[in-house]
């Protein structure tokens, strides 16, 4: 990854941990809610979240893979909001499964198994996430790999 694009996604980042967003009193993991975001990590892009429903949602990404590939993949995740008690917004840790592809000079595709927990902010529509996920690898031959990262989401349905 050379400079100027590392450089291009921490502003993006900041710039999207910053902005102040006005919303109305949202109850962010709805079903049909739909949150666009950016994430860093294992891959460094976009992400965007839509609920199915309260435990189960879909989420996706795409962008830069540290091994100079395109990254997509995209999960089913099932939600637990049992684990833990916060004062403001909910924490509810997830798992689940999806596919990943790989494009470029070492294109793949295999199985992603993410585990994460995300906090689900009560007075805004933003998601702030951490997620790793293993990943099988189903092409030119079978192997392992490992995804991970931290990003933030903000809930486009919630917003003025």
């Amino acid at each position: 990854m050379n400079t100027k694009t590392l450089i291009s996604a921490v502003v993006l980042w900041g710039l999207a941990a910053g902005v102040p967003v006005q919303a109305v009193t949202s109850r962010v993991g709805s079903a049909q809610d739909l949150g666009i975001g950016t994430e860093l990590g294992q891959p460094m892009g976009v992400t965007a979240k839509y609920w199915l429903n309260s435990t189960l949602a879909v989420d996706g990404a795409m962008g830069y893979h540290f091994n100079g590939n395109f990254d997509m993949h995209s999960d089913i995740l099932w939600h637990s909001f049992s684990s833990f008690d916060v004062s403001n917004g909910r924490l509810p840790f997830y798992l689940g499964a999806g596919g990943r592809v790989l494009l470029g000079n070492d294109s793949q595709f295999g199985l992603r198994l993410p585990l994460g927990v995300s906090y689900l902010s009560s007075n805004q529509p933003l998601e702030i996430f951490a997620e790793i996920a293993p990943v099988i690898k189903l092409v030119k031959g079978i192997g392992a790999d490992v995804d991970g990262a931290i990003g933030i989401r903000v809930y486009i349905n919630y917003l003025k």
